[in-house]
């Protein structure tokens, strides 16, 4: 609470003001509710169909130390138990566009070229953590595990196996395909 002199001090000092700020007059009723309902319409009409959903995250093998707070338990592909970082090292977010491919097992397989960000989070995590690994999930399931055997430079991530033709039209659907033009995301 302020003492009596600085309230006194703040009032003269509110009063003496030269510069007089004008009030912004109201819009009238029959203006502001046409106006608030155009509003409330457009934020529900998106304007056609919905984008697919695509929720791709590439998670690096964190410690134990780190858990709870920044690592969480994760059981690999190969069965094998581990600590996944917590925040996703690659997101849908950093990717640029794809390029779909059948993989040797039957099921499909997807390079992401990712943009630059994403290729200097890529190229920084590499170089640093060679031989560790990196699992990627796609909606909520695990594809992948990726072995990190050399620095990634050049910003494109092979997922060589385990995504299902569904999703491979998915992602095509979501970004540009790599080679083909007239495509935009």
């Amino acid at each position: 609470m302020a003492s009596p002199a600085l309230r006194m001090e703040l009032q003269f000092k509110r009063d003496s003001c030269a510069v007089a700020i004008p009030r912004t007059p109201r819009l009238p009723v029959c203006v502001r509710r046409p106006f608030i309902f155009l509003c409330i319409a457009s934020l529900l009409c998106t304007g056609g169909a919905k984008k697919p959903v695509v929720e791709l995250r590439i998670h690096g093998e964190g410690i134990a130390a780190e858990a709870p707070t920044f690592a969480f338990p994760a059981t690999l592909l190969n069965g094998r138990e581990t600590f996944l970082s917590r925040m996703p090292l690659i997101t849908q977010r950093e990717i640029h566009s794809v390029f779909p491919f059948a993989a040797a097992d039957g099921s499909q397989g997807i390079y992401l070229k990712l943009d630059n960000h994403g290729s200097g989070l890529l190229k920084q995590h590499t170089m640093e953590r060679s031989g560790r690994l990196l699992a990627v999930f796609f909606n909520g399931r695990q594809v992948s595990n990726l072995v990190v055997d050399r620095p990634v430079n050049d910003g494109i991530v092979s997922i060589p196996r385990g995504l299902d033709s569904t999703e491979v039209e998915l992602l095509t659907s979501a970004y540009p395909v790599i080679g083909e033009s007239g495509k935009k995301r």
